[in-house]
């Protein structure tokens, strides 16, 4: 076969809730709403542009059930446009839109050969397409939690075609994710396949052993809070004649999370501040070129003006989100302002400070690390908090509860605020 094209794209998360971002005034809540809907959209238009042959999507294309038919009309409506131009589409559900908690549905346009789009969850879905010299692989999640070796159960490659695994995996050795239909490069290089399009891990990357064939995540095509940040978007995979691979990556996010993350140790006022944040982010701008840029400022290191900063923490991030609208041409919208600083150390006291490293300063810094470390802030903060949370109105639950009790990073990041708080205070700051 001459020349062909793939498009692997993953975790689209069609229609995904805000995370919290509609919880701050003036948010830009519309157009982050809107975000998963526009990146689909650059997604099909590139597709088009780029007269790609084939579509794959690596599970979870929706973040759930639809709250109403509107999502999956959308997908509907962006499929066919695709098949429409001939162009082969290949989805397989994910964790988030496994069979069994999708009750919703609607009739799928028809790939230009006759065939679903939707992989099967049932078995290995494998899909020849004569016309193109490919053969997909692929399967479909039947429940959220696939914990079993769902890559032994794919076939031997076909002679003589480009053979294409799709597969949505918490692959081994990536932490901090689901392990989900767990497998590991080894085992997929071991089938022979030409392609691995993988989906789940929303890091883009590339984690195949050298000399075998490419086992690549693509990411998800928009992030959809602080910690995705970064340019999201596909993979494109040109396939030359003898089935080998080059690979580029196409941005397609419509809004663009970044973090400024500072050691505020050198600055011995707040105008320094105020003008690296914004050197910082004209060079974002620039980057992110005419996308919506969503901020996070993290200020870290001993710091001379820690306890002006605990002192004025509304201020100092009013300052910040108006220097963010005023030189950021209506395109930076600050999400949050976190301090994580300490007080500067008196360094006429440094010898008496390292005799006495069991003073009550050093004593409460102990008993917090051995806390978090020991994982008993967990039931410690539930015992605390649970009462006041449950008197909260409903609407204050879930995903817009103030604290997630289940969650790790939130817990720890309270212990921290508060641990900074109460040092401001032992050290003579105010609030």
């Amino acid at each position: 076969m001459s020349h062909r094209r793939i498009l692997h794209a993953a975790d689209i998360h069609l229609d995904s809730p805000l995370q919290k971002l509609d919880a701050y005034e003036d948010a830009p809540v519309d157009e982050i709403r809107e975000a998963s809907r526009r990146a689909l959209e650059n997604m099909t238009d590139l597709a088009i542009e780029e007269q790609v042959d084939l579509v794959v999507i690596a599970g979870d294309l929706y973040d759930g059930d639809w709250p109403d038919q509107n999502t999956g009309l959308f997908f509907v409506k962006q499929a066919t446009r695709l098949v429409n131009e001939k162009i082969h589409v290949a989805v397989i559900r994910g964790n988030h839109d496994a069979a069994n908690k999708m009750t919703s549905n609607l009739p799928l346009p028809k790939n230009p050969d006759g065939s679903d789009i939707l992989l099967s969850e049932k078995k290995v879905d494998q899909r020849v397409l004569e016309d193109l010299g490919i053969v997909i692989h692929g399967r479909s999640y039947a429940k959220r939690a696939e914990t079993g070796d769902m890559a032994a159960e794919y076939p031997s490659p076909i002679g003589g075609m480009f053979n294409l695994g799709i597969l949505h995996t918490g692959l081994s050795g990536l932490d901090g994710h689901d392990p989900y239909a767990p497998c590991s490069p080894q085992q997929l290089a071991d089938k022979g396949y030409d392609y691995w399009a993988l989906g789940h891990i929303h890091l883009r990357g590339e984690h195949q052993i050298k000399g075998t064939a490419p086992v690549v995540f693509s990411g998800n095509i928009q992030g959809r809070h602080i910690r995705e940040s970064g340019p999201k978007g596909c993979i494109l995979v040109d396939v030359d004649a003898r089935n080998q691979t080059q690979r580029r990556f196409v941005p397609l996010d419509v809004v663009r999370f970044e973090t400024f993350d500072a050691n505020a140790g050198e600055w011995s006022h707040t105008d320094e501040l105020m003008d690296a944040y914004e050197d910082w982010m004209n060079d974002q701008l620039q980057l992110a070129e005419d996308r919506l840029l969503v901020t996070r400022v993290i200020l870290s290191g001993e710091s001379r003006l820690h306890h002006q900063w605990m002192r004025e923490q509304s201020n100092l991030e009013a300052s910040l989100r108006a220097t963010s609208v005023t030189h950021g041409h209506g395109q930076v919208w600050l999400e949050r302002l976190k301090i994580k600083t300490s007080a500067e150390a008196d360094r006429s006291n440094t010898e008496q400070h390292d005799a006495n490293q069991e003073g009550p300063l050093q004593s409460i810094l102990s008993v917090v690390e051995e806390l978090k470390s020991s994982g008993g802030d967990s039931e410690w903060m539930a015992n605390e908090l649970s009462p006041l949370l449950k008197k909260l109105p409903t609407e204050f639950s879930g995903d817009q509860a103030p604290i997630r009790l289940d969650n790790t990073e939130e817990r720890h990041e309270w212990i921290e605020a508060a641990t900074t708080e109460l040092l401001a205070r032992l050290q003579g700051g105010k609030r």
